[in-house]
């Protein structure tokens, strides 16, 4: 799910979406980090509304060797968004998509691998 901001709302959505998607799944596993948008008043009230479907994982505070993506995050805000000079939200959000694009088809975490194709999405 992409938003302009993580709240809530778009933790929310997500459940709303995997809900519709895996109607016929009696439990939906979501393994979370602590993410305040996962644990939120509002969160548990939509929970509380989808019943026993959704069984939250949450994972300790920091643990990238338990948290593959939490590698993944540190590698795109090296490479995408620390620093960048995009001047919308779009042009960003296109360099991250262009980033895990090439991420997915090189399957390496080596920044020079991405660094042309991330050039050319600019």
């Amino acid at each position: 799910m992409e938003g302009r901001s993580k709240a809530s709302a778009l933790f929310i959505q997500l459940l709303w979406r995997l809900a519709s998607d895996y109607r016929r799944a009696r439990r939906i596993h979501r393994v979370l980090d602590n993410a305040a948008v996962h644990s939120s008043r509002k969160t548990r009230r939509v929970l509380a509304q989808l019943g026993r479907r959704f069984v939250l994982h949450f994972l300790p505070p920091y643990c990238p060797q338990g948290n593959r993506i939490e590698r993944v995050w540190l590698d795109l805000h090296a490479n995408v968004t620390r620093n960048h000079r995009c001047r919308t939200m779009d042009r960003l959000m296109a360099r991250m998509h262009a980033y895990l694009a090439a991420r997915s088809a090189h399957r390496s975490a080596s920044p020079s691998l991405r660094r042309a194709d991330l050039r050319r999405s600019a």
